[in-house]
């Protein structure tokens, strides 16, 4: 999920509010931008039923090193059924004796019956959030939903079909250790590749296997940067760990200004789900004449299949808003107003809230123990630190990087979003593609309209050009593997290319 570091802070009281959403997160009463980060009140519960297997596939790894790092995950604290063995713990961002910094990781094998010829990185955003959010409670072998008393066995795992970890980063989050010292992303995806030499060094074997890197909201900027670093290596470093690279799978993820993802498409979005939301008439109408004073309905004008030209975005596509048109936190408030557990991650939720156990449980000594980070104490789901030195990603929206990446990658990228979002919206995500010029054109030639199904079911709608895949999921927010499992392991698949959409 996203973290409230992505929401609109008002920096300045002049007329031009300056606006750095990527950054501060919002502390207070209504959430933190975490597409890993939600609330007791941003989540409900599912509990797949439990898979029978009771056999699996074991890796062997030649480096002796890779045993301190074994896990028996049938011993974690309330599991009650047989999982296969995992490798969890941290390892440094450099090979430097004097290394202080060190990222976790928990590696998960396929369940399959023998070995998967892929490996899949997950990450969380925030920035600062944890990916074990992602493991426990979307896509991992273990289920700990929001208001359960224990974990169950999640059938929809990822690791059905792939081998997988889930890795906190960058330092200052999760698990991690040392002091956060990076300012912009290329930096971080220098400490993550530093990161990659060093695990990959100890689990070797893992190094040939089809690499696909996955996430959700800020990991939007995360995984593009990262990608780059990894396909951009020098002949030297690739020589030393020649990584597979094949593709990114990014949800409700962070790629442009807060301008375009949220403040331009939230009156759109308040008229179509008004009723949801509990508006008023008079309530949307406001916000719609905002839109078109602000400028924000001629942007929306400019769509089209395919593009007519580039699409004018305000303030050369910089978060900077007027005073007044910071529609975003008016949407919020009224949101709020109307439902005292508005859920802005899933805005189909209402009261009452279940709690949400994932802090508790990580925080627990026995577990941390098993994942060899014993004595850690207190686990926060997102930092309470400031991940990037004053708190400030310097970095430049990942659109830039998307038309290499595009052009490099053998199974491209693609991008997906839950309706049900509204701490990015679907809209923005549709603009910022149609406003990008990748193999040899603009923007997809036709509009999204496939339906997207499973078993039968229309379950959103999707298009692909030019190795771009752009995906909408209905009754899904900004955590879609939570909201959508079946349907989420079904489009994974696909992006491994497994089975088509």
């Amino acid at each position: 999920m996203l973290l409230r570091s992505l929401l609109p802070l008002i920096l300045s009281a002049s007329a031009a509010v300056a606006l750095d959403p990527r950054i501060e997160r919002l502390r207070g009463p209504k959430f933190h931008l975490s597409d890993d980060a939600p609330t007791p009140q941003q989540k409900r519960s599912h509990a797949p039923a439990p898979n029978a297997a009771s056999k699996f596939y074991t890796p062997s790894f030649s480096n002796s090193a890779a045993a301190d790092f074994h896990v028996n995950s049938s011993a974690l604290p309330l599991v009650t059924w047989q999982l296969q063995d995992s490798w969890a713990g941290r390892l440094p961002i450099s090979n430097e004796s004097s290394e202080s910094r060190e990222l976790f990781f928990w590696y998960w094998p396929s369940s399959e019956s023998g070995s998967s010829e892929f490996l899949t990185i997950w990450l969380n955003g925030g920035p600062g959030c944890s990916s074990l959010e992602g493991f426990l409670e979307e896509n991992g072998p273990v289920s700990f939903q929001p208001g359960a008393s224990a974990p169950v066995q999640n059938q929809y795992s990822w690791t059905t079909v792939s081998d997988v970890v889930w890795i906190e980063q960058p330092v200052g989050t999760g698990f991690t250790k040392g002091t956060p010292n990076i300012h912009n992303e290329d930096e971080l995806a220098d400490q993550f590749y530093g990161f990659l030499q060093q695990f990959f060094s100890v689990f070797s074997e893992l190094a040939t296997k089809k690499l696909y890197i996955t996430g959700e909201s800020y990991a939007g900027f995360y995984i593009p940067y990262i990608a780059t670093r990894i396909l951009d290596a020098s002949a030297a470093e690739k020589a030393a760990l020649p990584l597979a690279l094949q593709g990114l799978l990014i949800n409700d993820g962070v790629y442009s200004s807060f301008i375009t993802s949220e403040q331009v498409p939230v009156a759109n979005f308040s008229a179509a789900r008004q009723s949801t939301l509990g508006f008023s008439s008079s309530q949307v109408q406001s916000l719609q004449r905002k839109a078109e004073s602000c400028g924000y309905q001629t942007i929306i004008d400019q769509l089209a299949y395919p593009p007519k030209g580039k699409i004018d975005l305000p303030n050369g596509n910089q978060d900077v808003v007027s005073d007044g048109c910071d529609l975003f936190d008016t949407f919020y408030d009224e949101a709020y107003d109307a439902n005292s557990c508005f859920d802005i991650y899933r805005i189909t939720d209402k009261c009452p809230t279940p709690n949400d156990p994932i802090e508790d449980y990580f925080s627990r000594s026995d577990v941390q123990t098993l994942l060899h980070v014993p004595g850690f104490g207190s686990w926060s789901e997102c930092s309470n630190e400031n991940v990037f030195v004053d708190g400030n990603d310097e970095s430049a929206y990942t659109e830039t990087l998307f038309p290499h990446l595009l052009a490099t990658l053998p199974h491209g990228v693609t991008l997906w979003h839950g309706l049900d979002d509204a701490i990015l919206f679907n809209l923005g995500d549709r603009i910022t593609i149609q406003n990008l010029t990748w193999n040899g054109a603009q923007g997809f030639q036709t509009a999204p309209t496939t339906p997207l199904l499973l078993n039968g079911a229309q379950k959103g709608i999707y298009h692909s050009e030019r190795n771009l895949t752009y995906i909408e999921v209905n009754s899904a927010g900004h955590m879609i593997a939570e909201d959508q499992p079946p349907l989420a392991l079904h489009v994974f698949q696909s992006v491994l290319g497994l089975t088509t959409l």
